[in-house]
């Protein structure tokens, strides 16, 4: 017997299970990827740092970058061991050598430059042992020279050095108020007064060399007494530009300055010239003594004189 309504229920029905299929179609699984995973890396025997650290560590362990290491290290060694051997007279071995010459005072200054320009009142000329001038004869250096601060005689470089800096800046300023100055100016007068100390200091030690002077004085004696000339260069060009440049003024103080320097001189290179006679380790023949003197006399007269007439034009 036909039933509509029961068709119509089955029809409803079917149509229901069609769509929940058709809802679970649509519904596509996602694809499941594995975690992409590096190759691994063969170890070389260099642990991995940041940076370069690898890259030097690596040229550490070259046996090329260690033999030219080793290469440059011996000449190294070997060409310090050349100066020393064929300049070490002429360079400091310590830092103390240098100490020496800068262990000054002010007391010491001032009679220092005293000394300079008016050389007549000293009386003693002769150079203190460090036992003499403390009183000390425990010290193991007792035998050896007294500082600057404690003898007068002795050599210093804050002396030469204060003054060398203050004739070039002195000088360039008296330029400069008459409308010359430029800045080439302090190349050209330091180069210009490096080399006059260089010959200066040359023709003296040639002097020595000649006149077989066998002198424990080092060569940084000779640049400190060297370097004193620079006080009366720098009374010289005070007096030209500030009090009077004519040659009825100028030229007597001129004179009057060589005269004293040259007296310094001479009482002060005395012990590196001649021998001392109280000692009896030297002896030398009256014509050798005189030619020494001469030579003395030509260095602290005509060699300084002219020095300071061009340096103080």
């Amino acid at each position: 017997m036909y039933n509509p309504y029961g068709n119509a229920a089955e029809q409803q029905q079917q149509q229901q299970q069609r769509q929940f299929v058709g809802q679970q179609n649509l519904q596509h699984p996602q694809p499941q990827h594995a975690a992409f995973q590096p190759p691994p890396q063969q170890f070389n025997g260099v642990a991995p740092t940041q940076g370069g650290s690898t890259a030097y560590t690596s040229f550490l362990n070259d046996p090329a970058a260690s033999l030219a290491t080793q290469f440059a290290r011996s000449g190294f060694e070997q060409s310090n061991q050349y100066i020393q051997q064929n300049f070490g007279q002429f360079l400091p071995t310590t830092t103390n050598d240098l100490k020496y010459y800068f262990q000054v005072s002010n007391s010491y200054v001032v009679k220092k430059l005293f000394l300079i320009l008016f050389p007549y009142r000293n009386k003693n000329w002769n150079r203190l042992n460090l036992q003499d001038a403390t009183g000390d004869s425990s010290s193991p250096n007792s035998q050896q020279y007294a500082p600057p601060n404690l003898d007068v005689n002795a050599p210093d470089l804050y002396i030469p050095l204060m003054s060398f800096v203050t004739y070039i800046l002195l000088w360039a300023a008296f330029q400069g108020l008459k409308g010359d100055f430029h800045p080439q100016l302090f190349g050209y007068l330091s180069s210009q007064t490096l080399a006059f100390s260089f010959l200066d200091i040359s023709i003296f030690k040639i002097g020595l060399y000649l006149l077989n002077c066998s002198s424990q004085a080092s060569l940084w004696d000779l640049v400190g007494f060297s370097g004193y000339k620079y006080v009366a260069i720098i009374v010289l060009l005070c007096w030209k530009h500030l009090i009077s440049d004519g040659w009825l003024t100028y030229y007597p103080i001129v004179l009057l300055l060589i005269a004293n320097l040259a007296v310094f001189l001479m009482r002060s290179l005395r012990f590196i010239i001649l021998p001392n006679l109280t000692s009896g380790t030297t002896t030398i023949t009256v014509k050798q003594r005189r030619i020494r003197v001469q030579f003395l006399f030509i260095y602290s007269v005509i060699i300084q004189g002219l020095i300071i007439l061009f340096m103080s034009r």
